[in-house]
Parts: C-alpha cells; structure tokens; sequence
C-alpha cells in the first residue's frame, strides 16, 4: 500500500472517568487520490473512538486522525497497560494494511460498598447475617472485616476476616452475633452492632446491624400449659361425676352376681356331702364295721397324702433377674464441610474433579448447599455422588446461590462426593476458575 502512517506518542496515561487522545498522521505516497480507513486493533468498546473513520488524500499529501480514549470508571476496564492498534487500509489497495502499535495505561481507582443481609434478624440464642463486600473499582483489593459492639453486648465472629475482591465481583462473609446474656420472660431487646470494611490504603465502610433477642420461653408455651391444665382438671371431674360412679355400680352388680352364684354352689355341695356321709354310715353298720376316724400324724393332726407327717417345705429362693446391659444411644452427627476448587482453562470441555470421601462406614446425608463463584468465572459446574451426577449450573449463572433439600441426598459408606469444573474462562488475572461449593447435613452410622 503506497501510505506511511505515525503515532504523535506510543504511550499515554488516562484516569478512569477522563479522556485522553493522540493522534495519527496518514501520507498518500501513490500517484492516485486515494481513500484510507482507519480501524483499531486490540482494545475494543464505547471507551475508544477514532476521529475521522476515513481521510481522502491526493498524491503526496497529508492528513491526521485523533483516537480519543475514555475508559469509564466503573470495573469494566480494568487498571493497568492495555495494548492496541491502528489499521489503515487503502481503497484501492484494499489487500494490504498498514498497523502501527501503541499502549495507554489506565489508572487504578478503588471503590469499596458493602450491604449486611437482613439488616435486622431475630434470635434468642445466636443470629446469622450475611455481608456482601462489593469491588466497583478496577483493581484488586485486599478488605479487612472488622466487628464492634459499643455495649459488649454481643459476641461477634466473621468466618473470613480477611478477603481479597476482584474487579466487579461480590464476596460474601458470614457473621454470628450471640447476646452474652439470655432471659427466659421479657420484652425484646435491640442489640446494636457496626460492621466496619476497611480496603487496604482506603477509607473505611462501615454497616450497621441489628439483633433483636427474644425470650427463650416460646409465647405460646404458657397458653398452652395452662389449656392442658384446663383439660386435665375437666377429665378429672368428668371422672369422678360421671364415669366412676357408673363404673362402681357396674362392679358392684356383677360381684354381688358371683356371689349368689358361689353360695348357691356351695349350698348344693354341702348337701350332697351331708347325703354322701349318712349313705356310708348306714352300709357300714350293715357289714358290722364301726367307722373309724382319720388316724392322727405327729403333730396332732391328720396326715395329708402323699405327704410325710411334720414334714414341713421351704420356700426356695428366687433367683435376682439379671440386668440387662445398657446401650448407648447413637444417632446422626452435624457435619459441615466445604471443597474449594482451582481448575485450569481448557477448551476441550474436559472436567476436573475435587473430592470428599467420609470417613470408614458412615453415610452422608446432605440437606444444604451453598455455591459460591465470587471472582465471576465462566464454565459449567456439576455434583457428583459416586457416579450419579446430582447438580449442574453454569459458573455465569450465579455469585452465591443455596440450595436446600427436604429429601437429604445421600452417600453411602464408601461413596465420594465430587465437585468437578470444567474451567472456559477464568476472571482477569487469574488462569483459574476457582468456585467453591459447602456442604451441610449429618453423618449417622
């Protein structure tokens, strides 16, 4: 192509939310009045323009074109050297190009925001609160989470103290707050406390939280003890007005009943006995033998058959029943666990698999789930229980998402449980993707 192109400067600096330009000069070497286009290469977006697109020249003469660079401040455009091109191409030599090179340096800016969700939560023993640490700026940035209780009414803890936040990215952090001191009747107390977020060679933010602490005695425990007290004195009385009484003359029918009975029977057999007796004296007169009485045994008395005369039995002693052995009772015990990946970029949708295996001969019961992708990574993340895959979501769709199951999924004894990643496009400054996932449920024999 007959054209020589220039850059007035290779290199510029250029804060967020400013402009910066420079320009090029563009000379017609042919011999015929030509068109040139001019086209950027590298940095692509609203942020940069080219003024004009096109320049007419005849035959040795020359032109300028300004490329006007305004990168918003937002986390868009992220801080440091961003390299580009400029494209001429020829009307009438459309087949080749000319490119010159350059760089502008964006200028790093922080903005840190945070948001306490909810912002007030009852409780009567502890309250659990989720920080959002927001990155609007356009450079990475290490936060320091800091709590205060001007009242030291509170016991406060953050599972990450320390975080570091990627350009346009949330992370969130989880708090407890437990009161100190606890009450079993009252009016609610309003327990305040301060969140304070302070990014490394900044200004601190600080967020407000309320816990309202409740009673440990439910409101509705003394309504209903004294309803069942109520109903347990009106069966009482019940009892004792209607169905005792009843219950009495029913018994009292029914023994009166057995003993006419019994008194009729044993009338009736003293008779016969009475009968029985005379028949034998009158046959025993008639053969001429005197009836002789019982023969006495050793103590006075009559001798029973089959026994020994005073011969005497004793009570042999029963045997204690052995105790049974006591058993303790085992059940399922909270488990919570969390597995954190770092997968590379690749471009043959292969996955990578991070592993929890639970310890021998136990089972894993699932019930929570919490999906966590702070940097914004982009891929497809599955769950895996052995070979069954049980959840896939794309890295795109989520920041932080929980997942709560009514029917626990289980691993059995043996049985891993597997995150596996497969990593397209890890955010700026990172080769890897690295979403996390915590698991919470029981572990039971």
């Amino acid at each position: 192509m007959a054209a020589t192109v220039s850059l007035s400067t290779t290199s510029l600096a250029v804060a967020p939310g400013d402009t910066g330009q420079c320009e090029l000069g563009i000379t017609n070497t042919g011999r015929l009045v030509d068109q040139f286009s001019v086209g950027l290469v590298g940095p692509s977006g609203d942020w940069v323009t080219i003024e004009p697109a096109t320049v007419n020249l005849m035959p040795g003469s020359s032109a300028t074109a300004s490329i006007i660079f305004a990168p918003p401040r937002s986390a868009e455009v992220t801080a440091g050297r961003h390299e580009f091109g400029v494209r001429v191409r020829s009307r009438e030599d459309p087949e080749t190009s000319v490119v010159t090179e350059g760089a502008v340096e964006v200028a790093p800016y922080r903005e840190i925001v945070t948001e306490l969700v909810p912002a007030k939560r009852r409780a009567r023993r502890r309250a659990k609160f989720r920080l959002a640490v927001d990155n609007l700026g356009n450079e990475e940035t290490a936060v320091t989470i800091g709590l205060r209780d001007p009242e030291d009414e509170l016991r406060l803890l953050a599972d990450h103290p320390e975080i570091t936040t990627a350009p346009g990215t949330a992370t969130i952090v989880k708090l407890t707050a437990a009161p100190h001191r606890r009450f079993w009747r009252g009016q609610p107390k309003l327990l305040a406390f301060e969140v304070v977020a302070k990014p490394a060679g900044d200004e601190p933010v600080t967020t407000t939280g309320v816990v309202q602490q409740e009673q440990l005695m439910p409101k509705w425990l003394l309504p209903a003890l004294a309803a069942g007290a109520v109903l347990v004195v009106a069966a009482v009385a019940a009892w004792f007005a209607l169905l005792k009484p009843a219950v009495q003359s029913v018994a009292t029918d029914q023994a009166q009943q057995q003993v006419a009975r019994a008194e009729t029977a044993a009338s009736k057999a003293s008779s016969a006995a009475d009968q029985a007796t005379a028949a034998a004296t009158v046959a025993q007169r008639a053969a001429g033998i005197s009836p002789t009485p019982g023969a006495p045994d050793g103590n006075g008395g009559q001798t029973t058959p089959g026994t020994k005369p005073g011969s005497s039995t004793k009570p042999t002693a029963g045997t204690t029943p052995s105790a049974k052995p006591s058993v303790t009772p085992t059940g399922p015990v909270p488990l919570s666990f969390r597995i954190a990946t770092g997968a590379k970029a690749v471009t043959d949708g292969s996955f990578q698999s991070f592993t929890y295996s639970a310890p021998p001969r136990k089972t894993v019961r699932i019930t929570d789930l919490v999906l966590q992708n702070p940097r914004g990574d982009t891929g497809i993340l599955r769950i895996l229980i052995g070979r069954n895959i049980v959840l896939e979501t794309g890295l795109a769709n989520f920041r932080d998402l929980d997942y709560h199951y009514l029917q626990a999924l289980t691993a059995a004894p043996g049985e891993q449980v597997a995150v596996t990643v497969n990593c397209t496009a890890p955010a700026a400054g990172s080769d890897r993707c690295t979403p996390s996932v915590s698991f919470s449920g029981q572990l039971t024999s």
